[in-house]
Parts: C-alpha cells; structure tokens; sequence
C-alpha cells in the first residue's frame, strides 16, 4: 500500500515538474470539470444551444452522470452526462477512441432519454427538445471544420424534420491543429481545446482573461494533484498499454501465420 502512495506522489510530482496535467479528456476529470464548472458549462450549454448563458446559470440540472443502457451488461458503457435546463435535455459525451459501433451507441443514449422523457410528458406539444454534444478525441469526418452540427433531414430536398433533435461532433485534434499552427481560435474553440490540452501552458493560455474558461482550468489543475485521480489515470493508462501489448502481439502472429501460409 504504501509503495502505491510512493508511486503515485513521485507521478504527481513528475507532473509538477514536467509542467502537465492529467487531460480532461481523461473521463474522471471530464466530469470533475463538467460537474464542478457551472460558469463553464453554462458557456458549453449556450453556445450549443443559442440560449443566453446568464439565463442559463442556476437552471442547469444534473440528470444521472452515467446513463446506463437498460440491455447493455457492460457497466462501463454508459453516457457520460446527462444534463436539462428547463425542457432541455442535453448529452454530452466524451469519445477516446473510436470504433465500429460508437456513434450507434451513442445514438442508443440519445434515444434512450427520448423516449423515457416521452414516457413522462403530458403531450407531444411539450416535449423536450434533445442535444447530444460528441467530444470526440480523433478525427472521423473528412472535412476541415472541428465543429459539425447535424439534424435528423432529407438529404436530397434539404427538409430539416425537426429541430427539437440535434447532435454535434466536435474533432479535438483540429482544434489542437489550429491552435499549434497559430490559428485564433474562438471563445467556443478555446472552451473545447481546454479539454485536449495536457501542458498548463497552454491551458492557462486557451484560459487568459476569460473568467469562464479560467474557471475550468484551475479545476483541471486541482483535480491533477489529487492523488485519486492520479491513481484512476495510471491504472487507465497500464490498461491501455497491455491491450496494445495485445494488439501488437495478435498483429505479428497474424503477420508471421501469413508468411507461413504464403511461403507453404
């Protein structure tokens, strides 16, 4: 026990040292941020929504912070925020890697509450509108813009159905591309790189000036020196390292079993 607590105060004091913080894409830390920001997410829910952020402030509400999909047996996949203001619900979720089935379920989540917030309304008139914002730490669509809007609509004719339901895919690496090529970014662009950026240099200066911005990223450099979280991001990362050692061996016996068959 106390070579654990050694190892993870000489990790913390390499990231003293070294000038960095555990990412806030790390999803403990994405949550911390989410949860413990209220001017932040304010910002993020206004500028997603077009709702003035000072009417926003105070109304924002929790829904469940992991959404767990009712036939899903994997405990860790769920949604990782739900949050309403007023008859809004809104998910945001953060998106590491992806793969073949992401966006299918994260579309589960989005109709997930749909259809439970159906199940409570009175009528169709008073329904939610619905937001799914995707944080998504790669790039998947083959455009240049890092911020994407999508409607449910007809494609050929243009017709959006409806516009109480809308999703964003926001690509964190375009943001960071813009950045380190000394592209200004825009308030939003800052708010949403704060949550790629693990050097506190960049951190504080995506945050300079900017009270709403500064405000998470003081709470990133707290939630770095917490000796918890340090813990969560190690064992996340030794996991990560022995499924590439996985992968890296599964990739050179299928390598060598072609060569085999190749060579019969």
């Amino acid at each position: 026990m106390l070579n654990d607590i050694a190892k993870l105060e000489r990790l913390r004091d390499n990231l003293i040292a070294t000038g960095k913080v555990i990412p806030a894409n790390f999803d403990p830390v994405f949550k911390i941020v989410m949860l413990d920001c209220p001017n932040y997410l304010a910002f993020l829910v206004s500028s997603f929504t077009n709702i003035p952020k000072e009417s926003i402030k105070g109304r924002i509400r929790v829904q469940n912070s992991e959404h767990k999909l009712s036939n899903d047996k994997k405990k860790k996949k769920t949604s990782d925020l739900i949050i309403k203001v007023d008859k809004m619900l809104a998910n945001f979720e953060m998106n590491n890697r992806y793969f073949d089935g992401l966006f299918i379920r994260n579309e589960a989540y989005l109709g997930k509450i749909e259809g439970e917030s159906l199940n409570v309304s009175e009528d169709y008139s008073s329904m939610n509108s619905f937001l799914q914002v995707n944080f998504n730490n790669f790039s998947y669509f083959k455009v240049k813009s890092p911020i994407l809007k999508f409607y449910y609509a007809d494609m050929k004719n243009r017709i959006i159905e409806t516009g109480k339901v809308k999703k964003y895919h926001i690509s964190l690496p375009k943001l960071a591309k813009k950045y380190y090529n000394g592209v200004r970014l825009s308030k939003l662009e800052k708010a949403l790189l704060i949550l790629k950026v693990d050097k506190i240099s960049d951190l504080e200066k995506l945050g300079k000036g900017d009270n709403d911005l500064m405000e998470a990223v003081g709470r990133i450099k707290e939630a770095s020196l917490d000796i918890n979280t340090i813990g969560l991001y190690d064992a996340d990362l030794e996991r990560e390292r022995i499924e590439n050692g996985i992968r890296s061996v599964s990739f050179k016996a299928g390598i060598e079993r072609g060569l085999e068959q190749g060579n019969v």
